[in-house]
């Protein structure tokens, strides 16, 4: 227990400390970071228009990529653990190949398929909505985070949807019950949990996302976690970079424990 312990307080504790004393260190653009001790840096995160901006943005962002990969990755949990055996191992397949391949290599092939001349834009444009951009919009960065973390939530819901009785189901089917009825009264309630999990899960990879913004949104398209990078890189305002970095962390914290609760309430 103790080796992991301090694992633990090096890995994680240790480094969010000093995230946090830099986040009230003053800093100069002439003279760089200093050790007086200021509240300077979230006056300017809160009062400054563009990074509330910038983090309505990312919020939007992720709650997108959660609600669209809910969506899409039900139903295949539903084939997954539900469906014949072929079938099964081939949607298993097309799941875990995109957690195997690097985000880089992803977010690089969603470009060329989002491009003016790739084949998304492409079938746009033949069917006359030649007026919808994909590659550095807030459309293909949201294509692009689905992509990569929708094997979160599928997962997820695999494993919940598996544990349910399936009696239950039928029980309910046998009394007169609707398809559509057992899944809203019997089904969804018992796989909120996984559904719960996969949300959080593809809600924080989504908040805290980096390369399929940065490629996707080609500079157009800034995120509060493209803006942390560029003033801890290139404008070495670590004080600055650290302080949007604990703003981020204490908003998406906030949102999973209202989650919890509200998921806790759902399933008395």
């Amino acid at each position: 227990m103790a080796p992991m312990m301090l694992l633990f307080l090096a890995g994680f504790v240790a480094p969010l400390f000093f995230v946090l004393r830099f986040s009230f260190d003053h800093f100069d653009a002439s003279a760089g970071q200093s050790g007086a001790f200021t509240a300077e840096q979230f006056i300017a995160v809160f009062t400054t228009p563009l990074y509330g901006d910038l983090i309505v943005r990312t919020l939007g962002l992720a709650f997108a990529t959660t609600a669209i990969s809910a969506l899409i990755g039900y139903p295949l949990a539903l084939a997954i653990t539900r469906g014949p055996g072929f079938l099964r191992g081939a949607l298993m397949a097309i799941v875990m190949v995109p957690m195997l391949t690097s985000v880089v290599v992803k977010t690089f092939g969603w470009s060329v398929l989002l491009s003016s001349d790739g084949f998304l834009q492409s079938s746009l444009d033949a069917i006359g909505l030649a007026s919808v951009k994909l590659l550095f919009t807030p459309i293909g960065i949201v294509i692009g985070l689905v992509h990569t973390y929708f094997p979160f939530m599928v997962l997820s819901l695999v494993t919940a949807v598996g544990a349910i009785d399936r009696r239950t189901e039928e029980a309910a089917e046998s009394l007169g019950s609707t398809r559509s009825r057992i899944f809203f009264r019997i089904t969804l309630p018992q796989s909120l949990d996984g559904l719960a999990a996969g949300s959080a899960l593809t809600f924080v990879t989504s908040m805290s996302a980096l390369v399929t913004p940065q490629i996707l949104g080609g500079g157009k398209v800034s995120t509060i976690v493209t803006v942390i990078y560029q003033q801890a890189t290139s404008a070495q305002n670590w004080p600055l970079a650290s302080a949007l970095g604990v703003v981020l962390l204490g908003i998406t914290l906030v949102i999973l424990v209202l989650q919890a609760w509200a998921v806790r309430r759902a399933t008395r």
